[in-house]
């Protein structure tokens, strides 16, 4: 959850409603006053981020394991 946390938060609101609350990119849009693009492309950037936060993580784990 930290990692969610500490994206920028347009990025964190759209992650949380798509893949936790449900939403559909089209509900979104419209809850936020945005395209359903910009829903599905921050979306996406979203998970790159927690994609490559998540990599660090392990990368200093496996070194503090040796």
């Amino acid at each position: 959850m930290s990692v969610i946390n500490s994206l920028p938060e347009g990025y964190r609101i759209i992650f949380n409603l798509y893949a936790i609350e449900g939403y559909k990119h089209k509900e979104i849009a419209d809850m936020l006053g945005i395209s359903h693009n910009t829903s599905k492309s921050q979306y996406l950037r979203a998970k790159e981020k927690i994609r490559q936060k998540l990599e660090v993580i392990s990368k200093i784990k496996m070194k503090s394991e040796k």
